[in-house]
């Protein structure tokens, strides 16, 4: 990991719990320190109220070399953590598609603080946004192993080559654990 990469997380992580007001770090949210692995199990639902986004979320692979993006639904890393774990849980969707659905259509206009919502079998766990960004279709490095846990969520952006059916860019959105509930059955 670059030490810019490593700057940039370090104050994302200060600068979200400044915003959220958690000076005792995720020690305060849960009672106990962040380096403990709590096991919440997979993904199976996510919401974004603040840009309409209620879907399911499908383990995915890579196939040719790429991450596989689920037609309608929102695609969890297979190989990246489960959300809550120690680390980074990544998850892809499409932008906008001719014959497939367009999950994160609005995710450009995710917000600093806005609220994200992922769900396990057992867990309703809850995120803030911390971070938007742009990167190089060939820059890979928002899908680096996190100290603390994280939810990357990502999509197309940037300008459209229908030669080789690919956008120049990724739009990346980062977010921290603030609280985890209990679902109810």
């Amino acid at each position: 990991m670059s030490l810019i990469l490593h700057r940039r997380q370090l104050l994302q992580s200060a600068a979200a719990a400044t915003l959220l007001g958690l000076a005792g770090g995720m020690t305060s949210v849960f009672g106990q320190s962040a380096d403990s692995d709590v096991g919440f199990g997979a993904a199976e639902w996510m919401r974004i109220p603040s840009i309409g986004v209620d879907s399911h979320i499908s383990d995915v692979g890579i196939t040719g070399g790429f991450y596989d993006v689920p037609w309608f639904d929102i695609g969890h890393h297979a190989d990246s953590r489960s959300p809550g774990d120690l680390g980074n849980a990544v998850f892809n969707g499409h932008v906008v598609t001719i014959n497939a659905g367009e999950v994160f259509r609005h995710l450009d206009e995710v917000r600093r603080g806005d609220a994200i919502y992922v769900y396990t079998p057992t867990y309703r766990l809850d995120w803030v946004a911390i971070d938007t960004f742009s990167v190089d279709q060939n820059d890979n490095s928002f899908l680096d192993d996190t100290a603390e846990p994280r939810v990357t969520l990502y999509t197309c952006t940037g300008q459209f080559n229908p030669i080789e059916r690919s956008y120049a860019q990724r739009l990346v959105v980062t977010a921290q654990l603030v609280n985890r509930s209990p679902r109810e059955s």
